[in-house]
């Protein structure tokens, strides 16, 4: 008989462990629901940066005209919301990629100055919708280095703060040339406000890696090391883990934005997408707001 007591008893308790773990157990799995919600209304921005220019030993460093189907096929396939291009051949190139893109983006290439080559930038504008603000992009030109940068200037959705994304390329043999171009994409950037994103995507040409090293393009690894370092002093370099962008295991192409307002989601070299002879790959990043 006693042995059958002791039975009740404790099957009695194992029921009333397990109604008293149960709740336990629903109050852990019901943040890790809201947090998730909370995943599916973040903002998200995809931002993409290339220079589609190609190798030294090419007739023609720029852009080739032939490559931009290919390129806007690239681009439409990872749809991000603004791209930062270098070393178009000009406005008429931009034209026909915008072409290419079936008029999904709008698109703006910068005063070249003195130079051959542009930087560019493509805003989407699609899809319409009621709560969209794409079609308010402001483009300008940017003194930097003396010659301009490009800057777009946009709201994706009427409650989205207000997007800055500079398109930028560096001087290629200068480092000290770097350094002072460097300098003034940043202090224009931080001039921008607070109430602005600001994004900084493209070819700076900077040699801050240990493996590997080559000195080709540099004269002065001191001088880009500062240049860095002053990135680094306002904006992540969110491209960082994604690794190598060019030929050679070289590590040039940066998209740098804002630690405190943003939150890395993903970031991705394409190193499938090259065309032709080029010698970048394109820099995917995607952030939440």
């Amino acid at each position: 008989m006693w042995m059958k007591f002791a039975l009740a008893i404790l099957f009695g308790s194992s029921l009333l462990a397990a109604f008293s773990i149960r709740p336990k157990a629903e109050r852990i799995a019901r943040p890790e629901a809201i947090s998730n919600n909370n995943d599916q209304n973040e903002k998200r921005l995809r931002l993409l940066s290339w220079n589609i220019g190609n190798g030294d030993l090419e007739s023609e460093t720029r852009a080739h005209t032939q490559d931009l189907p290919e390129v806007a096929n690239v681009i439409l396939r990872n749809d991000p919301d603004a791209v930062a291009l270098q070393e178009l051949s000009g406005e008429e190139q931009l034209e026909f990629l915008l072409t290419q893109l079936g008029d999904r983006y709008r698109g703006f290439v910068n005063n070249g100055g003195s130079g051959d080559r542009f930087e560019a930038l493509l805003v989407r504008v699609e899809p319409v919708a009621a709560d969209h603000g794409a079609g308010n992009v402001a483009f300008d030109n940017v003194p930097t280095g003396g010659r301009f940068s490009a800057a777009a200037t946009f709201r994706l959705h009427k409650d989205w703060p207000e997007i800055v994304l500079l398109s930028v390329h560096a001087d290629a043999f200068n480092a000290a040339a770097r350094r002072a171009f460097v300098g003034e994409v940043v202090d224009w950037s931080r001039r921008r406000g607070n109430n602005k994103i600001v994004f900084i995507a493209g070819d700076f040409n900077l040699e801050v890696g240990t493996r590997n090293r080559n000195n080709l393009f540099t004269n002065d690894a001191k001088h880009d090391s500062e240049s860095y370092a002053y990135l680094l002093k306002y904006f992540a370099d969110l491209g960082r883990a994604a690794g190598q962008t060019s030929l050679n295991e070289r590590r040039i192409d940066y998209l740098f934005g804002p630690p405190a307002r943003i939150s890395l989601r993903h970031a991705e070299v394409l190193r499938d997408a090259a065309v032709g002879h080029m010698d970048h790959w394109p820099l995917l990043v995607e952030v939440g707001l």
